[in-house]
């Protein structure tokens, strides 16, 4: 049990660090699929948008644990409700961002 806690921490962390980078620094090169070439909308945009949510899901890993322990197992199939549900609409607003005007 005490090891599901280090893993979500460890790995909670690592997505705030990211999220951080790609926001923050605009390290655009951690997005996966990212092209400089070929993407034509706002940058500045795509980073903000990738980068809370990055921060957001690592926030939220490392509640997983506790959540899991302390209220229920729903709590799991919240978390994954979340992330699938915000990837679908992020998905959809990089796209958008991507179109040209």
């Amino acid at each position: 049990m005490l090891a599901g806690f280090i893993i979500c921490f460890i790995v909670g962390l690592l997505c705030i660090f990211m999220g951080y980078l790609t926001w923050k620094k605009k390290i655009l090169s951690l997005i996966a699929g990212y092209n400089e070439e070929t993407f034509k909308g706002d940058k500045e945009k795509l980073a903000k948008a990738v980068g809370v949510f990055t921060i957001i899901i690592g926030v939220l890993t490392i509640l997983l644990p506790f959540g899991l322990e302390f209220i229920s197992e729903w709590v799991g199939l919240l978390f994954g409700a979340i992330t699938f549900v915000g990837t679908i609409l992020l998905i959809i607003y990089v796209n958008q961002l991507n179109r040209p005007k």
